[in-house]
Order: C-alpha cells, then structure tokens, then sequence
C-alpha cells in the first residue's frame, strides 16, 4: 500500500465528523482514492489541510475552497465537490449568441467561480482512463474583453452535470461510449443523462394514473392510428419523437368533406392538403424522412390577444434534491402561428401577466399555481421512477385550454436556458446555479 503525504485535522473537526483516529487514513476526490497519514492538531476551530504531496496526488488545487465530509460506509474522508460538466465541445469564438451553448458554457464557468469546490468543462477526449484524470477547463476574462479557456488537470468528478446539447452529439459513438464508461465508476453520479423520445414519454407518465387527465391521446404515427384519431379530434399535431425547438411539427385539421388540411413548422411555414390519412402519410414521408413521429390530440388552447400560448417551466432540483419551479414564463405564438416556441417567433412574457388575463381573480390564480406545480412535481417523479435515472432539470411545456384546465404539451431533458433577460436576471442566474448547487448534493456535501 502506498501512503501519500499528510491531512492535518483539527481536533474539533474530527469530533465534529465522528472521525476515528488512526495512524492512516483513506482520501478521495472525485474518484480519485490516495492512503495519507492522519495527523490532528489542537484547535477549537473546524479545519483541515493537506499537504502539498496528497494535493498533488489527489489534483487539487490550491486556489479552490473544498468541503470536507466524512465518509462512514468507505470509512474515507471526502473532499470536494468535484463537479465535472460534460459538453460535446468548448467553444471558441469571442462572441456568442445568449440562447447558445456555448454562452451557457461561459455562464455556468463564471457561476462555478463563486462556489465551493472544482467544477469544471470536460469533452470526451479529455479523460485519462488509466489514472482517472481529467484536463478540465474553466472561463477566465481578460483585461482586452475577450476571455480564454484555461486547462489544468482535475480528477474524474463525483457528479457529471450532462450538458451535451444536442441529439447528433449524443449519437457519436465517442460521447456514447464515453457516458457508459462514466456511469460504470463507483463513486460516480451522473445525471441528465439524454434526451427524451416524446413516445417514450408518454407511455412513462400513462404508468402514473393521476396524470391521465392532464395528457393529450397521444399515440405512435401510422396511417391507422391518424385514422383513428381524425374521428376523434378535430385537431391533431403530428411531431417527431426526438424533436425539439418546434421544427418539424405538422398541425392537420379535417373539413367537412374529408379533406385534411396541414401546416408544416420548418425553418419557413408551409400549407398543403390530403385527400386522406393514407395520401398525408405519403405526401409528408419526405418531410419526415423515416423518422418516428407521434401523433397528438390537439388542445383547444387558450389565447392571449387572439394569440395561443403555453407557459414553459424551468423544473429543477435544489441544493436539497428536492425538485421546484426554477424558472417560469409564457410564449405566445406569433400571429397566424400556432406554435409558441420562442425559436419560431413565439414571445417570452410573465405568466403573472397571462393569468391575471386569464382567470382574473387572485386565490383562482393561486390555485392554478399549486396544479402546475403539482402536474410537474408528477411528471418529474414518474420519468425518474420508470426510466431509474436521475434528472437534475426537466423543462416543461404546459398549455390551459379554453376551460382552464391543464395539459402537458412536451417534456425535455435537455432545456436550454438563455443568459440574456427581459424577465429577471436573478431568477436567470439561480437557474443556472441550481443544477450546479445539486451536483454538490448529489456528491454528498
């Protein structure tokens, strides 16, 4: 066994950690384990240090503030958090749009700097498997403006914050296996693990009966089942299973004679009509280009100004792993649209606005408040109870219909979050922090 430099406690730390006292001692960071001698000193206060040797062979820096926990089931000593965000790649340029990755990045770099811990950017060519090493980056400004990405070496981390951004990047043989690697280290926890299949979904939450009322018929598309639901609804919308950002979404709607007119969401908006389910399954297997696609009752959505909108909820898990509304805010569609994601022109307002609009009166305001929190809290729950993986952000979209009843639209795993405001910027910097704030819950500090 290889005994690696000193930790210095206190006395009064190793009373407070219930720490037995033996000549050697077992230390980790991230997943990094070293055998150190134990050596205690007489002071009233909580302290601890390493010696340069065991920070070396543990790779920490100097600069950074770490907690120190007590590890009973390992009988080791923990320090930490070492927070690890996975990323497909750094981005490079000077400027960044505020709704791209990489300003996120740079966000949660700069928020990072303001918490106890390592936390750090890593791709898949950053680890050293053999030795359980990570070349980390972090965001540094500079006095010209423009800021740089510095690199040092970090041990393998305790939490792996999953930030790859898109369903290409997740496909890459590299990324996939890089993950089942990850998620195969003992003291490693990793969440947000991929993206979500709208199918999926769905037939997850119908495992949980109290959310039946709460989700539109939603079934896989054949020409069967576009069939069956055109007898049932008078609108539909067709989606691909792994979509996002509104694109690819089909609204089908049945006149009296039979004919099925459809809108298709692209980069740019198109009409066209179908002589049945069968001809609107051949006329649009180019735009869905063999891709698995659901087809979706269509709700009566309310409006707001003769525009339809939903309210999109930022669903996060706190410093105490308990899940709350992070962030919360309607998208109008634009006019003649009926799709509100804000990448197909759709506009970001306060909910409070809406629903003052909506139901008027205050306690009916704070009752749909309690319902969309608890149609969240449900659905959060039940993804992570079926799919037994851990989700640290979930963003939701919700829509009422004209009734005022609650319907979940969408769910994803993988919500972007913009690092520029019209609503509040504190409420934009938690969202950011918060993931960051329950990695370190999930490391056991």
């Amino acid at each position: 066994m290889q005994v690696v430099g000193k930790i210095f406690l206190s006395n009064r730390l190793v009373e407070r950690l219930g720490i037995n006292v033996q000549p050697l001692i077992k230390v980790r960071a991230g997943c990094l384990v070293v055998t150190t001698e134990m050596v205690v000193t007489p002071d009233n206060r909580t302290t601890y240090m390493l010696s340069p040797a065991l920070a070396q062979a543990l790779y920490i820096h100097r600069q950074k503030r770490l907690l120190i926990r007590y590890d009973y089931e390992n009988a080791m000593l923990h320090v930490g958090p070492t927070i690890g965000i996975f990323a497909t790649g750094l981005p490079r340029r000077g400027y960044y749009e505020p709704t791209s990755i990489g300003a996120e990045l740079i966000f949660l770099s700069n928020i990072s700097n303001t918490m106890p811990g390592q936390i750090y950017i890593f791709t898949p060519t950053s680890i050293n498997w053999d030795n359980l090493t990570v070349r980390g980056y972090s965001y540094r400004h500079s006095n010209s403006g423009k800021g740089t990405w510095i690199s040092s070496l970090y041990p393998l981390p305790d939490v792996v914050y999953d930030r790859v951004s898109t369903r290409t990047g997740e496909a890459r043989e590299q990324i996939r296996n890089t993950k089942i690697k990850l998620m195969q280290q003992p003291y490693l926890k990793y969440f947000n693990p991929s993206f979500l299949n709208k199918w999926k979904v769905h037939e997850m939450l119908l495992t949980n009966p109290w959310l039946h009322k709460h989700l539109p018929e939603t079934r896989p598309l054949t020409t069967e089942n576009l069939e069956a639901m055109l007898k049932k609804h008078k609108t539909l919308y067709v989606k691909p299973s792994n979509g996002s950002l509104g694109l690819g979404i089909i609204r089908v709607t049945q006149d009296q004679k039979g004919t099925l007119h459809y809108l298709v969401h692209r980069t740019k908006r198109f009409r066209s009509s179908a002589e049945s389910a069968a001809d609107f399954m051949t006329k649009t297997r180019k735009i869905r280009a063999d891709k698995p696609y659901i087809v979706q009752e269509g709700i009566d959505i309310a409006t707001y100004h003769g525009s339809p909108f939903d309210i999109r909820i930022i669903f996060q898990k706190n410093r105490y792993g308990q899940w709350q509304i992070g962030k919360k805010f309607a998208r109008v569609a634009a006019r003649g649209s009926s799709v509100s994601n804000l990448s197909s022109g759709g506009k970001a307002l306060p909910t409070k606005i809406i629903m003052r609009a909506m139901f008027r009166k205050a306690d009916l305001i704070e009752e749909k408040n309690k319902q969309i929190k608890e149609v969240c809290c449900q659905v959060a729950k039940t993804i992570e109870k079926v799919s037994q993986m851990t989700y640290g952000e979930l963003g939701l979209d919700l829509g009422f219909d004209k009734n005022g009843h609650i319907w979940l639209i969408e769910v994803n795993s993988k919500p972007r979050k913009t690092t520029q405001t019209e609503l509040s910027k504190i409420i934009m910097r938690n969202a950011f922090k918060r993931p960051l704030e329950f990695s370190t819950y999930l490391a056991g500090f």
